[in-house]
């Protein structure tokens, strides 16, 4: 009879363990589907870098003040260091009231990077408009 218990515990114990495998390995499979579909590979390291960006911070205490509203400037006239609001074209302007010379200087040298501007755009704009020009397959009006 004691032979007969223990093999029916056996046999039960092996039912659980049975049963914890089976919904172990649906369990992974669960989370192979969801690392899958998910693809934290793309995502992970994206959020590491916003992570990183919002957590650092620049002391900027040790910086005089004219340094910090040059910067400011700078960040606010954009790249090419023109003005982009009409605050900031105002201000240059009163700066310059008086001094016609001055006046044509700046009007000169923005007008040479905004033409110089225009022509780096413009070549790549000929020919994605104009694929015909580089093999000389265009029709002509002849």
């Amino acid at each position: 009879m004691v032979a007969s218990t223990t093999q029916s515990v056996i046999k039960s114990a092996m039912a659980v363990i049975n049963s914890v495998i089976a919904q172990f390995s649906q369990f992974s499979r669960q989370v192979s589907h969801l690392w899958n579909r998910l693809q934290p590979q793309r995502w992970v390291p994206i959020a590491f870098v916003g992570l990183f960006l919002l957590t650092t911070s620049v002391d900027s205490s040790d910086l005089s003040s004219s340094t910090k509203d040059a910067l400011n400037d700078l960040i606010a006239r954009g790249e090419n260091g023109r003005p982009v609001t009409y605050r900031q074209w105002k201000g240059e302007d009163e700066q310059l009231q008086g001094r016609p010379a001055k006046k044509a200087e700046r009007i000169a040298k923005e007008t040479a990077d905004a033409v110089g501007e225009m022509g780096e755009i413009y070549p790549g704009n000929v020919k994605t408009l104009t694929p015909g020009l580089e093999n000389e397959s265009l029709e002509s009006d002849d």
